[in-house]
C-alpha cells in the first residue's frame, strides 16, 4: 500500500490511561464513529472478539489490534503514545508504549491485509518506534511519519473526505420533509461544499441553499437551483449559521416570508445531525425592511448584511488576542449624529466617500483596528462611514428594556428608538452580536462556544 495515502489516514492521539481496556477505548472514541451513525460500543465489542481470538502484540513496545465493522466506508487508523507505557496484559509484564487501532469496513475486507502490512512496514523498525515514543508532541510524530514515507508536509496526499452515514440519512429525511410540508427551499450549514452528501441531492430537483464556511475554489456543482452562500463564521453557533443563511437567501430574493425553510445543522461544519423548520418573517422585517429609510437615507440589505459580517468576524477574532466589543448605528444618519460627539479625532473624516465605504473589502481590517476605539461607528445607509469613536448621547432609554444590560447595549437599544437607525453590537464578554432596532434587541448571533445550538 502506499504509504502517502497510509500516512494521510493516521489520527494521532496522546494517551494518558494506564490500562489496555482504556487505551482502547480512547482510540475508538478518537474516531468519531458516531459521525457515521455507528455506536463506539459496537466497534469496542469487534476489537474486543477479535482480540480474544489472537492478540495484536506485535512486538514488546508495539501492539496493533484491529476488527472489522459494518461501515460503508474503508479504513480507520489511529495512533496512540504512551510515553509511560500501557499495561497490556502480556504475562512479561511489559508495558506497550505504541498502540495503533485499525478499523475496517467489511467491503474492504479483501484488502485488509494489505493495509496490515503496510503499517507493519512503516512501524516494523524499533530504532524509528522509539523515535515515536521520545518524540516532543503529537506533531512532531506526524512530520516524522511524513518523513518516513518520503513526503513533505505541503505535499500530503488530499484524502477525500468521506459522508458520515447520519449526514445522509438526514438530508434524506429533510428532503421529504420540505415536499410533506411543501417548504420553499432546503437549507444546509456545512463547512465545505465537499462535505454536502450530493447523492439524495441529486435527484431532488427543489430550491437548495448552502451556507458554507470555507471556501470552495475548484468545486463545480452540477445541480439546478442551488445557491451558495459563503458565511466564513465558523465560530457561530449551528443554528446561527442557518439564520445568517436566510437572511442572506432573503436579500437575494430566494426567499418569502411567509413560507417555512427546512434547515439541516449540526455541532460542527461537517457532521449534521438536526432538522429544524422555520420561517425567515422575523429576521427579514429586522433587516430588509422598506421602512429603513430616513429620507434618501436608505439602509441597502447588502449594507446591513456587511456590517452583520464584519460583527461577527470582530467576535470571533477580537484584535491581539484580546476580546472586543464594538458598536455599529446604520441608517437615519443625521439624526444619530444630532445626538452624539466625537470622543477622539475622527479617523474617517477628509477621505472620499469610496474610501470609507463598508463594502469595499479593503476596509474590512481597517475597521477592525477601529473598533479598539471607545464608542461607535456611524454609518449612513449607503454604506459611507461618517465616523468612529462618536459618544452617542440618545435623550432616555426605552421603556421596557431588560435588566442587566451593560452601558453599549442600552446605549444601542436608545438610540434605535429615538431614530430609525439599527444598532448593532458586539458583546466583549460573550462574543454575541446583537441587533436593536426600534429599542428592541430583534436579531442576536451567538458564538458556538456559548451555546451547542
Amino acid at each position: 500500500m502506499d504509504f502517502g495515502e497510509l500516512v494521510s489516514a493516521i489520527r494521532i492521539l496522546e494517551l494518558s490511561v494506564k490500562q489496555r481496556p482504556a487505551a482502547i477505548r480512547a482510540l475508538v472514541q478518537a474516531a468519531n464513529w458516531e459521525d457515521e451513525g455507528i455506536a463506539p460500543d459496537t466497534v469496542l465489542e469487534a476489537i474486543e472478539e477479535r482480540e480474544a481470538a489472537a492478540q495484536t502484540l506485535v512486538s514488546s513496545d508495539f501492539a496493533l489490534p484491529h476488527a472489522f465493522v459494518d461501515w460503508e466506508g474503508d479504513f480507520r487508523v489511529v495512533l496512540g503514545r504512551s510515553r509511560a507505557g500501557i499495561d497490556y496484559g502480556v504475562p512479561s509484564g511489559q508495558s506497550v508504549k505504541l498502540i495503533v487501532l485499525l478499523v475496517i469496513g467489511r467491503k474492504l475486507q479483501q484488502t485488509h491485509v494489505e493495509v496490515l502490512a503496510g503499517l507493519a512496514e512503516l512501524l516494523k523498525l524499533p530504532e524509528f518506534r522509539q523515535q515515536l515514543i521520545e518524540a516532543k508532541d503529537t506533531r512532531t510524530i506526524d512530520s516524522l511519519l511524513l518523513a518516513k514515507a518520503g513526503i513533505q508536509p505541503d505535499q500530503r496526499p488530499a484524502r477525500a473526505p468521506g459522508i458520515p452515514r447520519l449526514t445522509q440519512v438526514i438530508v434524506r429525511q429533510a428532503i421529504q420533509l420540505v415536499e410533506s410540508l411543501g417548504a420553499q427551499a432546503l437549507l444546509v450549514a456545512i463547512d465545505r461544499l465537499e462535505s454536502v452528501p450530493w447523492e439524495p441531492l441529486s435527484q431532488w430537483k427543489g430550491r437548495l441553499l448552502l451556507v458554507t464556511t470555507e471556501h470552495s475554489d475548484d468545486f463545480h456543482i452540477d445541480r439546478e437551483d442551488t445557491h451558495v452562500f459563503e458565511g466564513l463564521h465558523a465560530s457561530l453557533s449551528r443554528m446561527d449559521r442557518a439564520n445568517l443563511g436566510q437572511l442572506l437567501a432573503s436579500s437575494q430574493n430566494l426567499l418569502h416570508e411567509k413560507t417555512s425553510v427546512v434547515c439541516v445543522t449540526g455541532p460542527d461544519g461537517r457532521r449534521l445531525d438536526s432538522i429544524t423548520v422555520t420561517k425567515p418573517e422575523a429576521h427579514l422585517r429586522a433587516m430588509l425592511s422598506e421602512k429603513n429609510r430616513r429620507g434618501v437615507d436608505v439602509v441597502r440589505p447588502a449594507v446591513m448584511l456587511r456590517v452583520l459580517s464584519l460583527a461577527v468576524e470582530i467576535a470571533a477574532e477580537g484584535r491581539e488576542a484580546h476580546p472586543v466589543g464594538a458598536m455599529f448605528v446604520v441608517g437615519d444618519a443625521r439624526n444619530v449624529l444630532r445626538n452624539s460627539q466625537q470622543l477622539v479625532l475622527n479617523p474617517f473624516h477628509g477621505y472620499s466617500r469610496q474610501l470609507r465605504n463598508v463594502l469595499d473589502p479593503s476596509l474590512t481590517e481597517t475597521m477592525k483596528e477601529f473598533a479598539l476605539i471607545d464608542g461607535a461607528f456611524i454609518i449612513q445607509g449607503d454604506g459611507t462611514v461618517l465616523s468612529a469613536g462618536t459618544y452617542l448621547m440618545p435623550k432616555s432609554l426605552p421603556p421596557g428594556l431588560p435588566q442587566g444590560l451593560g452601558a453599549r447595549h442600552s446605549t444601542a437599544a436608545a438610540i434605535s428608538a429615538h431614530t430609525l437607525a439599527m444598532a448593532i453590537t458586539v458583546s466583549q464578554s460573550t462574543g454575541t452580536v446583537t441587533l436593536f432596532r426600534n429599542g428592541t434587541a430583534v436579531f442576536t448571533l451567538e458564538r458556538a462556544a456559548a451555546t451547542k445550538w
